[in-house]
């Protein structure tokens, strides 16, 4: 099973419940928990975010820099799969949105065109 069977949005949404997962397991480190931190969905505060999303990345920053690795490299990379994520979901929703409206343009001319062409190579057409 793959992340990518729902398509990219469905992606995104296991993406955001990766990032609760890590949020509630820093949660239980430090006494942030509790139905009014996380309400076992994904629809979390944006105040905890801040809270909790904040105090986790700081914890990956002190990581980082003990390990010789600048944490601007950190908020880099992260806006960078950010955006290539959001532009996949975007892509995949034009692309609905186009093979939508050329199924509506299929069925319109089945409607109404496929009936003139079929008179007109009868010989039925106006004259």
């Amino acid at each position: 099973m793959s992340i990518y069977d729902d398509g990219a949005a469905g992606a995104n949404e296991a993406r955001a419940r990766w990032a609760l997962t890590a949020m509630e397991a820093m949660g239980r480190e430090t006494g942030q928990t509790g139905e009014s931190y996380f309400p076992g969905t994904l629809m979390v505060g944006a105040e905890v975010i801040r809270e909790v999303a904040g105090d986790l990345m700081a914890n990956l920053f002190h990581l980082a820099r003990l390990n010789g690795v600048d944490p601007a490299l950190i908020v880099a990379a992260g806006a960078m799969h950010f955006v290539e994520e959001i532009d996949e979901e975007w892509q995949e929703l034009e692309q609905n949105a186009i093979e939508s409206a050329a199924d509506e343009l299929t069925e319109d001319f089945r409607k109404r065109g496929l009936p003139e062409l079929e008179k007109f190579l009868k010989g039925e057409g106006d004259k």
